[in-house]
């Protein structure tokens, strides 16, 4: 790719390569469970930043800081907007690369960013509070698709 992109990948393909080579003015930004395996990159990125939070949404029963805050909201807008300022591919990614590190591709597309050909299934906690530090208005009553795996149900519910 020639123009300025941000592209959501699995953690597995940063330590693979396969992904768009971000060339030598480029970003990673790592989302990662707490305490959770760290990829070491094949590409050579100018920056790294790492974040440390669940895919987990508002109404899921977990502990209030193991999911996504509104600072470390704040830091990636804050992030993305230095990105474009310097004219730096952005390669972001979660273990699955599909619902937290889509999310940010989703508010990074809305900021101007071009986005790859990537699946996404953004987590909405992560899609809304990004939107919010940037002053835009969202739908909180937003749906997953039919077709995210949040929908499945699994044994005996």
């Amino acid at each position: 790719m020639t123009q300025r992109f941000i592209e959501n990948v699995a953690a597995s393909d940063v330590s693979t390569g396969f992904h768009y080579d971000p060339g030598p003015n480029s970003m990673l930004i790592s989302i990662t469970d707490p305490a959770g395996w760290k990829p070491n990159p094949v590409h050579k990125f100018k920056e790294i930043h790492q974040f440390e939070f669940l895919d987990v949404e508002d109404e899921d029963d977990y502990p209030e800081d193991c999911k996504f805050q509104d600072y470390q909201a704040a830091e990636i807008v804050r992030l993305l907007k230095y990105a474009q300022d310097e004219h730096m591919n952005v390669v972001v990614h979660c273990f699955a690369g599909i619902c937290r590190s889509g999310a940010v591709v989703e508010v990074a597309t809305i900021m101007g960013f071009t986005p790859t050909d990537r699946y996404r299934q953004p987590n909405l906690r992560v899609k809304h509070k990004m939107m919010k530090v940037l002053g835009l208005t969202y739908d909180s009553d937003e749906q997953h698709s039919p077709d995210s795996w949040r929908n499945a149900r699994f044994g005996k519910e």
